[in-house]
């Protein structure tokens, strides 16, 4: 279907005010962010997320007017999506309003931008992240109100969500904030034509094609019609569930901490015994809320799949529960982890003649990095071991595990994925195991665990000496054992 033609965006001069008295709506803010002083802390450096329509105005207005009782730092930002011709002209009236309110305002411009709203939010959200750290801003404030909430509430009613949804906006997640949450859009707008302010109306807003405008011009009003409470009620329904929703996180958090949830470096854990112990339900929501502190959003799909797989799970085997996030089992133990892709082997091949020479290579394997050492070791290795030389036959190769491997020890020969599994190695650890293997592919070493029993040709022959040494990242000071 063709786009419609770009509306054009107009100033709308300020008129008569209604009954709001400016300094009334400038104390309640006041006392919002005394009531909450974590949202705005007094001196912070906060850059204001300012479009030019009514609520950013106005929030800009008013944090510029508390400056001699909640002293801040201001800045503003204008994001120019570039979805139509006229939008540079839109983003120089917002930087010109700026300017009046003796505000700087960074400006930015997305190029190319496609998709549909979720695509421009995204693309709006990570510029005023980047105009933060621009500006060493503490935080950054959005201008959504209560109107904005209401409108929320209800597109999430209609969808069918639990408490966290049903919460609609929250006031603060991270370094992102709303201090008007409690101001209706008329409030704000009623302030603004107090002061004889213009701001920018942009009539694509009312566009049907996407939904928030369909609730907003046209189910909101005609619930208004039925009963004008409306809007208070569906406020109150958000308040009560974002109350609920935090109880119900305190509560999953005290049984995360019943069953020894830790998280570090990407990947959680927890006991599968005690997560057993609870039903279905639960142990699905403390799978979202492990998933959210990892930072990622788990849908009611996933969220099943992750709470059956802990039913039935063996070890070993794993489970995606989101886009780069998995539960897998290992042992006794439920572990959520990152999936990253992992950067291809480095395997090395060892001649006669490097052999005898001695030497050092980086390796890598299943995404971990080792430095392996052959011929005069330094006695610093993690793993080490020495084969004949008369026994062996080269080149030999250095490797990870591969299924058929077999391992001949003197007390018989063993499979390698289950001498592993016996030693406790978590399966998603065993493919950067280094494996040894000669000529014949034939298993001489699973390093760290066990040595083939190769008999020398030469009872008083040369031995080759081997070993590694894990390579970590620099601020790692974890020791291998």
């Amino acid at each position: 279907m063709a786009r419609p033609p770009p509306a054009r965006r107009t100033l709308t001069p300020g008129a008569a005010a209604p009954p709001v008295a400016g300094a009334g709506v400038e104390a309640r803010l006041r006392g919002a962010l005394r009531a909450a002083p974590e949202l705005l802390p007094r001196g912070s450096r906060v850059v204001v997320a300012f479009s030019g329509g009514s609520d950013s105005l106005a929030l800009l207005h008013l944090l510029r007017a508390l400056a001699d009782s909640w002293p801040l730092d201001l800045s503003a930002a204008h994001f120019d999506h570039g979805l139509q011709p006229e939008s540079a002209a839109w983003a120089a009236r917002a930087a010109e309003l700026c300017r009046r309110a003796e505000i700087p305002c960074d400006v930015g411009r997305a190029t190319g931008l496609a998709g549909g709203p979720a695509a421009w939010r995204a693309a709006r959200y990570a510029f005023l992240a980047e105009a933060r750290c621009r500006a060493g801003a503490d935080r950054v404030a959005l201008a959504h109100q209560r109107d904005d909430q209401v409108e929320t509430v209800l597109l999430h009613l209609l969808r069918g969500p639990g408490f966290r949804g049903l919460a609609g906006i929250p006031a603060r997640r991270g370094a992102f904030v709303r201090p008007l949450l409690g101001f209706s859009r008329e409030e704000l707008r009623g302030y603004l034509r107090a002061a004889e302010r213009e701001w920018v109306r942009d009539p694509e807003n009312r566009n049907p094609r996407y939904r928030r405008s369909r609730v907003r011009y046209g189910l909101l009003p005609a619930l208004d019609d039925r009963d004008p409470s409306i809007r208070r009620r569906l406020a109150g329904l958000g308040t009560a569930a974002a109350v609920a929703d935090g109880g119900l996180e305190a509560a999953v958090r005290r049984l995360l901490s019943a069953a020894g949830y830790g998280e570090s470096a990407g990947r959680a854990q927890i006991a599968r015994s005690v997560l057993l112990g609870y039903d279905r339900a639960a142990r699905g929501r403390m799978l979202r809320q492990i998933a959210r502190d990892m930072g990622f959003l788990v849908s009611r799909r996933g969220t099943r799949a992750g709470a059956a797989f802990i039913d039935t799970a063996k070890s070993g085997h794993g489970v995606d529960i989101a886009a780069g996030l998995r539960v897998e089992r290992e042992f006794d133990r439920i572990h959520v982890r990152r999936v990253r892709e992992a950067p291809p082997n480095r395997e090395f091949d060892i001649d006669r003649t490097r052999a005898r020479r001695g030497g050092r290579e980086p390796i890598r394997l299943g995404g971990r990095g080792y430095e392996l050492r052959w011929g005069a070791l330094e006695g610093t290795e993690r793993w080490a071991t020495a084969l004949p030389v008369g026994g062996i036959r080269f080149p030999i190769r250095v490797r990870g595990p591969q299924p058929g491997d077999r391992i001949r020890t003197r007390a018989g020969t063993r499979k390698v994925a289950k001498l592993l599994m016996e030693r406790r190695v978590p399966a998603s650890d065993r493919s950067g195991v280094p494996v040894v293997v000669d000529a014949d592919r034939r298993v001489l070493w699973v390093a760290g665990h066990s040595s083939a029993a190769v008999e020398p040709a030469d009872p008083g022959g040369a031995w080759f000496a081997i070993g590694f040494t894990e390579r970590r990242h620099r601020h790692d000071d974890r020791r291998g054992t």
